[in-house]
């Protein structure tokens, strides 16, 4: 469980995060969302320990995130940092390695052969075939696949992604979250997100946090918190929120800067689709 309790942060006399109390309790997805400067990277910088608050409490369990040892805090959390893998040389399998840190003994030995679980990891990411390749050699997209391959071999109990779609197209943001979906559904962990697209994260996620201006804005199901109001309110942007299927979750369809929606010849026609509002 994490839970904050009227957690700030300030950073050089600015309030990045502001009072915010919300607890994670169950295995699920949860995503944070919010515009550029929100404080969303901040928060999850609380969450994983790397940052100490100002005022207020995080705790993973019943104790303060700050009172874990570095490495028994890696084996129940993972971290996927926003912009992934630097392009250095090391291969991909000794990238992933890494990720077995926490549990290696003094000489980098582990009890049990790691391999099965590496090999699995560059199987699920679809890297089998660039294993040996350095890390330098490869597209932005592959070193995310490659930094998520890393952070699955910790085996968490929690994983915290910081943008986790950077650098990759529609078809991999789908099929990494999708990965992620089934992962976490398979080992009952708690992920949360911090995620750009909403309606990936509609798609994706059981619960949403709202952050404006380093506040909690909203928070709730996909089906409560995506509306057209909050698109303006938050994002200072017009759109219609639809349903592209029964009982599906919301999806946003943007306007044009001030232009409204005066036809609509293709939901008219498309009845399954339905323009919801608060």
């Amino acid at each position: 469980m994490i839970e904050a309790r009227q957690v700030s942060l300030t950073i050089e006399q600015t309030t990045v995060v502001k009072d915010m109390t919300f607890s994670f309790t169950k295995p699920g997805m949860y995503g944070i969302i919010g515009p550029n400067g929100a404080g969303k990277t901040s928060l999850l910088r609380l969450m994983s320990g790397a940052a100490q608050p100002t005022s207020g409490s995080m705790l993973l369990g019943d104790k303060p995130i700050s009172a874990y040892p570095r490495k028994a805090l890696a084996r129940t959390m993972a971290v996927l940092q926003q912009g992934g893998l630097p392009p250095v040389g090391f291969s991909v399998r000794d990238t992933v390695a890494m990720g077995r840190f926490a549990f290696q003994g003094w000489f980098g030995d582990e009890r049990e052969d790691p391999s099965p679980l590496i090999d699995s990891a560059l199987n699920r990411m679809g890297l089998i075939e660039l294993q040996h390749r350095p890390l330098d050699r490869l597209s932005g997209g592959e070193r995310q696949r490659a930094a998520l391959a890393q952070i699955m071999v910790q085996n968490p109990h929690i994983m915290l992604l910081d943008e986790p779609t950077t650098y990759l197209d529609i078809g991999y943001q789908v099929q990494l979250l999708e990965t992620v979906h089934e992962w976490q559904r398979e080992r009952g962990m708690i992920v949360v997100a911090v995620l750009h697209d909403l309606n990936l994260a509609s798609l994706y996620c059981d619960q949403l946090i709202v952050m404006k201006d380093g506040s909690l804005y909203a928070s709730g199901t996909p089906e409560t918190v995506i509306t057209k109001e909050l698109v303006h309110d938050v994002y200072h942007a017009d759109a219609e929120v639809i349903y592209t299927e029964p009982g599906g979750p919301p999806q946003i369809v943007l306007h044009r800067a001030g232009v409204g929606m005066k036809e609509k010849p293709i939901l008219d026609r498309m009845q399954w689709i339905q323009p919801i509002g608060r």
